[in-house]
């Protein structure tokens, strides 16, 4: 289930968002602490929804001013006017706490425990302590200041799920994103989604629309698997729109999530269990390598994998930027024999620089800073070096932007003159976001033929798709699912 925290901060606002979130939500939860002067039967009463009244202290993270017993006395009043679920803090005090369990339906009761801070290395006594407690649903949030945070609070609920005891457990933060998503796939009783960018009642809440629409987390799942993107960042990937559209299309339960990673070879070793596949981007492409049991040849020639895919025990790498780039190119153009300029010397372009260079063309990098970065990759490739100030000078037929310059945020720069695009050149932007860049928009206006960075974007993950799934991918779904897709 989705449940969307309904905020205020008054009492219009609150009633504006509860018939906002019913078209949404499965479940609501009314955040007394939250609105300043509130008639909750006016809000039940709005709610076609079941409802979770809270009233949240200071010390978990709430508003409430008043006193203990004051905020358990609301929570009573709750209840008698006609709240299907009052949720309340372990942290009350005894003296409070006890006499309101023990006078309450426990069906309606969802014991809370929150730590704003950290999460333990070990759930289990706190676990256990709660279910001895009165109350049917104990929900567990803690804060992830490391990605395996996640690892442990999937364990506790799978454990919860073999004891048939709801529980509702999630991590917070940036780091804690992947247990909003997953948590009900393991068993999570619900999972909390703002209605708007701006409306979280807690860290790193997702939007509710989000958690229904793209990851489809209250779908029916007898089985399934887990996909996603390494990296850091991963933010300003379009991977979870294209691969959850996909899947969504073929009537697979399998879901693709982002995971933020700094250090690939603890993440590996401690998920690997976890997922089936991986899309990898900068900087973990040429990191993986080593803890994979194979590397397919292209990728081997790169020197960078972008997807891994578990084939029996084996976890193997591959390269689909460089087919994803030639297929892209090659609906425009042939490269046999003409002067291909790649603009940047990094991964981006040593991966497409190789596919230039297999399909018979005349290549040249350039550099901006790292001249010998450059320059290896350059005798690598066995191709010309120039500087980046030099770009314009060199004949071309094909130029092809490996760099960042251009990417959101940095909309408004680009990596080439305009004076420089003659009419009939090729221009390739690697780039994907936005799709249309400054050098595509300058490119169309000097007459050249123009190729956005989502076509290489999507041949790529396209092809990562086939590899995870064995399937063909449906290509034109995974290409509307794309933020500004035009068939033009």
């Amino acid at each position: 289930m989705i449940c969307i925290p309904i905020v205020g901060p008054s009492m219009s606002k609150a009633q504006e968002q509860i018939l906002s979130a019913i078209e949404v939500a499965d479940i609501l939860e009314f955040r007394l602490d939250l609105i300043e002067i509130y008639e909750l039967s006016v809000l039940l009463d709005a709610s076609s929804l079941p409802v979770i009244v809270t009233n949240r202290s200071k010390l978990d993270g709430g508003q409430f001013k008043g006193t203990e017993e004051d905020r358990v006395h609301s929570l009573r009043g709750a209840l008698k006017a006609g709240a299907d679920y009052i949720d309340i803090e372990v942290s009350t005090p005894r003296e409070v706490l006890q006499p309101f369990l023990e006078e309450s339906d426990p069906t309606q009761i969802i014991l809370s425990y929150h730590d704003f801070s950290h999460t333990p290395e070990d759930f289990n006594p706190l676990y256990e302590t709660m279910c001895e407690m009165p109350g049917e649903i104990i929900k567990i949030v803690t804060y992830a200041r490391d990605l395996n945070d996640n690892l442990k609070m999937f364990e506790l609920l799978k454990r919860a799920k073999r004891e048939k005891q709801k529980l509702i457990g999630l991590c917070m933060g940036n780091l804690g994103e992947i247990s909003r998503i997953l948590s009900p796939l393991f068993g999570g009783f619900l999972t909390f989604g703002s209605l708007e960018t701006g409306q979280e009642s807690a860290p790193g809440q997702m939007l509710a629309k989000n958690l229904r629409d793209i990851y489809r987390v209250n779908a029916e799942r007898e089985d399934f698997k887990i996909y996603g993107v390494i990296g850091n960042p991963v933010s300003k990937s379009l991977g979870y729109l294209v691969h959850n559209r996909a899947f969504q299309e073929k009537a697979s339960p399998d879901i693709y999530v982002s995971f933020l990673v700094d250090n690939v070879e603890k993440f590996f070793n401690s998920f690997k269990d976890l997922f089936s596949g991986l899309s990898v981007t900068m900087p973990a492409k040429e990191q993986i390598i080593p803890l994979l049991n194979r590397v397919e040849e292209t990728a081997q020639k790169i020197g960078a994998v972008n997807t891994v895919v578990r084939e029996g025990e084996d976890w193997v790498g591959y390269n689909t930027d460089c087919s994803g780039a030639i297929k892209a190119l090659e609906g425009c153009t042939s490269m046999q024999g003409k002067n291909v300029l790649i603009l940047g010397c990094g991964g981006t372009a040593k991966a497409i620089g190789y596919g230039v260079k297999e399909k018979g063309g005349r290549l040249t990098i350039t550099y901006h800073g790292d001249k010998e970065r450059g320059e290896s990759l350059a005798k690598e490739l066995a191709c010309e070096l120039v500087h980046s100030r030099e770009a314009g000078t060199r004949p071309i037929d094909i130029l092809i932007n490996c760099s960042p310059v251009g990417m959101s945020p940095n909309i408004n720069e680009t990596p080439f003159l305009a004076r420089d695009l003659k009419k009939g050149m090729v221009v390739f932007d690697s780039v994907y976001n936005p799709i249309e860049t400054k050098l595509l928009r300058e490119a169309k206006t000097a007459g050249c033929k123009v190729i956005p960075g989502i076509e290489l974007f999507i041949n790529q993950a396209a092809r990562q798709f086939e590899l995870w799934t064995g399937q063909t991918a449906p290509i034109e779904i995974m290409r509307r699912a794309t933020p500004g897709y035009s068939k033009k």
